[in-house]
């Protein structure tokens, strides 16, 4: 059996809804196909939880900017696709400000933008009623 194999078995047991603690739960026989999915040993995994925490506390923090009537925010600190070389659970962040002011790493964070447009797209491309968003992402990223 396959991991998703075994997740689509995990949400029919349960009226099709797939809960994070069931997969946990069928994940913790040895030879479950989703075991090697997770970090069992407890002092690395509470390790590998605190940087995830402190990774979204990062990311909690924003800049409100209100434009007349507009009001929109930034993050204070983002997390370039080029800095992303000490694995996921420990990539550094910038101060946005810092990336506003340089030409090349605003460039990267236009890029790791675009990136994360295609992924909506991707993802969500099938819903017909944003479709013109979709078009939008094309136009911009062919003139880009």
């Amino acid at each position: 059996m396959t991991q998703v194999e075994a997740l689509k078995a995990i949400a029919a047991r349960n009226d099709g809804l797939l809960r994070p603690q069931d997969v946990v739960d069928a994940a913790r026989p040895e030879d479950s196909p989703l075991h090697g999915a997770f970090c069992w040993d407890d002092t690395e995994a509470a390790r590998l939880y605190r940087l995830e925490q402190a990774q979204r506390l990062i990311r909690s923090f924003r800049i409100v900017h209100e434009d007349g009537e507009d009001k929109f925010d930034t993050p204070v600190f983002v997390n370039l696709s080029t800095d992303r070389t000490e694995g996921k659970a420990n990539n550094p962040y910038r101060l946005v400000e810092k990336v506003a002011k340089d030409p090349d790493l605003m460039a990267i964070a236009e890029n790791d933008a675009m990136d994360q447009l295609r992924g909506l797209k991707s993802r969500y491309g099938h819903l017909k009623r944003l479709g013109k968003i979709w078009a939008a992402i094309d136009a911009i990223d062919m003139a880009g």
